[in-house]
């Protein structure tokens, strides 16, 4: 028999907060990309959902919790239409080997695996924003980020400390180099989305204090470098956070080194 979990109180909460990024991402749209959007999520949730069952089938196990997220954030962090094919291998990617393998328990976010794994095998999909810099701010969908972004905070679902050290460090980098336009690094693309739903969430953070702050700092200097020496000036937030959750380890031992040796 199939052992299902419905979505519990902390996965509502984080979907409520998805849903005004979500939204403005429709309006962005326009109608018939909208349209596209809002299809490419129904088939999101029913990839994920179908994946779990069919796991849970043959380990008998519940098929557990975060089948909503990771869908809605896959969607909302797309920077336009996709083509189906691209996007149930890559949904399917990150469901298998971002959360199924492990027993149902991601260890990397799956929207963060999917999305790599998408931007590597299908390049020109549109799944990262290309020429940033020639791209217009999106303050809307940064703006629509901070009202979850503070409830998921305030509910421990999110680490204040990954966001605090990721802003700090366009800031620090235009103090130094005196670059009056460091800011605009916060409303680029799928920054704040990227930051908030994707690099502070709990999955593969190590939950001392310093590695927090500087797993977030890794990921904004990352997300600055990379836009800046990219030839084609990719968004790179998937990248940043898929190398600054490799590093986190690192960083946790490093910075923690009397804690362990003790």
């Amino acid at each position: 028999t199939m052992k299902f979990h419905f979505p519990d109180r902390d996965e509502l909460i984080k979907v409520a907060a998805m849903a005004p990024p979500m939204l403005v991402r429709l309006y962005q749209d326009g109608i018939d990309a909208a349209l596209i959007r809002l299809l490419l999520l129904a088939l999101a949730i029913g990839i994920a959902h179908s994946w779990a069952l069919l796991f849970s089938l043959h380990t008998k196990r519940w098929a557990g919790s975060g089948l909503l997220v990771f869908p809605i954030l896959f969607v909302v962090l797309l920077p336009g239409p996709v083509s189906w094919f691209s996007a149930i291998f890559a949904l399917s990617f990150g469901a298998v080997f971002g959360r199924e393998i492990f027993g149902g328990r991601a260890i990397l976010p799956p929207a963060l695996i999917g999305l790599t794994f998408a931007i590597f095998s299908f390049p020109d999909a549109g799944y990262e924003l290309q020429q940033i810099f020639e791209q217009p701010s999106n303050f809307m969908l940064a703006a629509s980020c901070l009202p979850g972004a503070l409830v998921l905070i305030l509910k421990n679902l999110i680490f204040w400390r990954v966001i605090a050290g990721a802003l700090i460090c366009p800031l620090a980098i235009g103090l130094l180099f005196g670059d009056a336009g460091w800011e605009r690094h916060l409303v680029l693309g799928a920054f704040a989305p990227g930051l908030l739903f994707l690099g502070a969430a709990p999955e593969g953070i190590l939950w001392r204090r310093a590695t927090q702050l500087a797993y977030g700092f890794l990921i904004g200097a990352l997300i600055i470098l990379i836009r800046t020496t990219d030839p084609t000036h990719s968004d790179g937030i998937v990248f940043s956070i898929l190398i600054a959750g490799l590093f986190a380890p690192l960083l946790d031992r490093v910075l923690n080194w009397r804690a362990v040796r003790d």
